[in-house]
């Protein structure tokens, strides 16, 4: 924790003794941030006396087990019983330090992050200051960036709660992951190493084990399939007014049929235009910015893992640059500024802009608490920091004052002595938004305007040979984007899994895709041979839909969690049954 000595307005001494200290604590308020960088930004926007601002650092309390339910103090089944969890401290320091400030503090601010998370974060927060000032009075201070002039909104639109449906959302996921997890890992483990002793975790978690599940299966798809040779035509065309192109033929399965073409394409030296088509396409600039379209672009565009991605982007929230990073919001609320965001854009980025109205495509999601993510103060640095920050602020910039893209698309069907020939190509006419975000910007391969019943030139022929591909190993991007569709994770929290099967030794990254370890496909194996539901992401998918409705207010905490406690022991107990046997696979697979 930082205690925030040097900006305080009564610039606190060196510390001599615990009872000099408190004297000089003697406020009447003390704001929690949840990070001591977002600590910093607070206290440069609020000056004002009598005000101390701190940080914790992330949560304060794990839940854990009560006494008796250690490894080898029951059997892992007893934890789907467990109802009454007790706060473990995570950090000791943070605990220490906050009940010093709160002894002689009158208001306590809770200025966590935005979210699930940040909510129970000011709930840890908020028991350690009823232990030490009982019923005192405390507010929320919620904000979605660390813009001086949102930090100010914030502190003049204090709220008197916190929101407790987000407190009981986030402390569900967190009791149930350590439940379900805890005990899956445990009888996986301990039953493997009856085997071999040298087995140190074999881990299962209700989104590591789906998130393992796509890699595992894309390789299937890979091993299973059988490569088959083809052939085509490949020609090059001139029109009369000198204009080359390109075409090509259907691929022929046997190469007896591919050689009789190729020598009948042979005997002309002319192709017929049968058909031409060309039409204006229009391409939709990017909505506002979310979580899960940042991290899956910018895996792209830097290489580096999603995991490494949001650090970044909490980073640059931190310290003032963009707004909050963790949101499902792609769509502006009415009445949002967005001079400021583009005073930000435009003067990073260097350029100019002429004056125009924002004039933004809206998205269609909103998850009711944040903004979009946007660029909130010009970054000046270097690195993977500054590749994140000007991704953010050409978003910006594409979605709000820029117009969608224009290109023409060309098709044309040739005949070639009897044989169909096909060509086809597009080329950009207006750049629209690329002007400015210029990644994955579409290459011009523009094939010529052709009129039905033109004659063209063959200037070259060839019989090609190739082989059919197996379907490519999942890229970070390829996982993410599964993982939303099927519902693993949140936000939030779907970056963390795939660097989490590679810590486990469950996957490696070869280059930029995913290859299950020997391992990875046996764990895979043995629990789809208890249940699919052990792996497949159908049953996750409840439990983020439980989630949603304690945030909803449709269900409590207490009936979610039975619930889904009702969803997974009985695939507990069917593992449980049979593992003796499949433990001896699991034993045998290469442990990295």
């Amino acid at each position: 924790m930082e205690l925030c000595r040097r900006d305080l307005c009564w610039r606190l001494a060196k510390i001599a003794d615990v009872t000099g200290y408190e004297r000089t604590l003697r406020m009447v308020s003390v704001i929690v941030a949840e990070k001591p960088s977002v600590a910093r930004r607070i206290r440069g926007a609020i000056k004002a006396e009598n005000i101390l601002v701190t940080a914790v650092r992330g949560h304060i309390f794990d839940s854990e087990f009560p006494e008796g339910f250690g490894w080898r103090e029951c059997s892992p089944s007893k934890l789907f019983d467990v109802r009454d969890f007790r706060d473990e401290v995570r950090d000791v320091r943070s605990v220490t330090e906050l009940k010093k400030i709160f002894r002689n503090a009158e208001l306590l601010i809770i200025a966590t992050d935005n979210d699930s998370e940040g909510e129970l974060i000011g709930a840890e927060i908020l028991k350690i200051w009823k232990e030490v000032k009982g019923d005192a009075p405390y507010k929320r201070m919620r904000f979605n960036s660390t813009s001086y002039d949102e930090l100010r909104r914030a502190w003049r639109d204090l709220e008197d709660d916190l929101n407790w449906r987000w407190v009981m959302k986030a402390l569900f996921r967190q009791r149930f992951d350590l439940i379900s997890g805890a005990a899956f890992t445990r009888l996986l483990t301990l039953s493997t190493r009856r085997h071999n002793r040298d087995v140190r975790l074999i881990s299962w978690g209700s989104c590591q084990a789906p998130t393992l599940w796509f890699v595992v299966k894309r390789e299937r798809e890979r091993m299973n399939f059988k490569s088959k040779p083809f052939w085509i035509l490949k020609a090059t065309f001139q029109t009369s007014s000198g204009e080359r192109f390109e075409a090509e033929s259907n691929r022929f399965w046997s190469l007896e049929n591919a050689r009789r073409a190729y020598q009948r394409a042979q005997s002309t030296s002319h192709g017929i235009v049968q058909k031409f088509n060309e039409k204006l396409v229009k391409i939709l600039r990017p909505t506002p910015l979310r979580t899960d379209d940042m991290l899956r672009d910018l895996t792209k565009i830097t290489g580096q893992s999603a995991a490494r991605i949001l650090q970044v982007a909490e980073d640059l929230y931190a310290e003032g640059f963009i707004s909050y990073p963790r949101t499902e919001t792609n769509k502006y609320r009415p009445g949002f500024d967005y001079n400021s965001p583009l005073k930000a854009a435009v003067e990073g980025l260097g350029i100019t802009l002429p004056s125009i109205e924002a004039k933004p495509r809206q998205g269609r999601r909103d998850d009711g608490a944040h903004t979009p993510i946007y660029p909130v103060m010009a970054y000046k640095g270097s690195g993977i920091h500054l590749k994140v920050w000007r991704y953010v602020a050409k978003r910006f910039l594409a979605n709000a004052f820029y117009r969608d893209a224009l290109k023409t698309e060309r098709s044309a069907e040739l005949d070639l002595a009897g044989i169909k020939m096909k060509a086809a190509g597009s080329q950009l006419v207006e750049p629209g938004f690329y002007e400015i975000y210029d990644y994955f910007r579409p290459s011009d391969n523009p094939i010529p305007r052709l009129e039905k019943g033109e004659k063209v030139t063959v200037i070259s022929l060839k019989l090609h040979e190739g082989r059919t591909r197996p379907p490519k190993r999942l890229t970070e991007s390829d996982l993410l984007k599964l993982m939303e569709e099927y519902g693993i994770g949140t936000d939030a929290t779907r970056a963390s899994f795939p660097k989490l099967i590679m810590d486990r030794g469950y996957a490696v990254k070869k280059g930029k895709v995913f290859k299950p370890t020997d391992l990875g496909v046996k764990l895979i194996e043995v629990l789809e041979s208890i249940d699919p539901k052990l792996v497949t992401p159908e049953t996750r998918r409840r439990i983020e839909e439980l989630m949603a409705m304690i945030e909803s207010g449709e269900i409590t905490y207490e009936k979610a969690l039975e619930k889904a406690i009702q969803e997974y022991k009985p695939l507990y107990l069917e593992l449980e049954n049979k593992i003796t046997s499949e433990a001896v696979k699991l034993a045998s697979a290469k442990h990295h």
